[in-house]
């Protein structure tokens, strides 16, 4: 049984089967990195950003737009990844934690050359983390257009329970896409009908 968390997850998420060598690879590509609470780790216009797996905590990838208002795009808790995937290019947004964090980093080079030395294949391929990221973030884009703010947030509890008791509302209410005086109006009109 493994017991370095940068090794169960690509074993767990990657589906790699990694020997002796493999591992030290591995482990020595990533970095292990402990940030408080309200860290920023990266910001708009950083390049070479890298990708986060979270060890304990959690962490939030936000943008800011043109009227100034964070918007979330994803949270990121235990033994999820999150990061730019545009990375090196300069990034837009933000990547901050929420709760007192550890986490193993790799930059986007070290990412690549572990694809190949290991043969994991396609990023992007059926059952891969990076795969599972992409369709999660094209889901939450078509709900938050089609869906109504009750539905997201009835939506974001049963997908995120532990979520609801870990984040501030105001960083839920920025995921949905609204004020959290509107969000605390729906949770209002929800204990009211039970």
């Amino acid at each position: 049984m493994n017991t370095n968390p940068i090794i169960d997850f690509f074993t767990k998420h990657f589906y790699a089967q990694l020997n002796d060598e493999q591992e030290q690879m591995v482990i020595q590509m990533y970095r292990r990195e402990v940030y408080d609470k309200k860290t920023i780790i990266f910001r708009a216009g950083d390049t070479n950003t890298r990708h986060y797996v979270i060890e304990e905590g959690l962490l939030r990838l936000y943008l800011i737009d043109s009227k100034g208002k964070e918007v979330n795009l994803l949270f990121a808790r235990e033994d999820q990844i999150i990061g730019d995937l545009t990375t090196p290019n300069a990034t837009d947004f933000y990547l901050e934690t929420i709760e007192n964090s550890v986490v193993y980093s790799i930059d986007e080079a070290g990412m690549q050359k572990l694809m190949i030395e290991l043969q994991i294949g396609n990023a992007f391929g059926p059952n891969n983390g990076l795969r599972r990221s992409y369709i999660h973030i094209q889901k939450r884009l078509v709900s938050l257009l089609s869906k109504s703010a009750e539905e997201n947030f009835n939506d974001f509890k049963i997908s995120y329970p532990d979520l609801v008791q870990r984040l501030p509302q105001y960083h839920i209410a920025g995921y949905i896409g609204i004020s959290p005086e509107f969000l605390s109006k729906i949770i209002a009109r929800s204990l009211k009908n039970k």
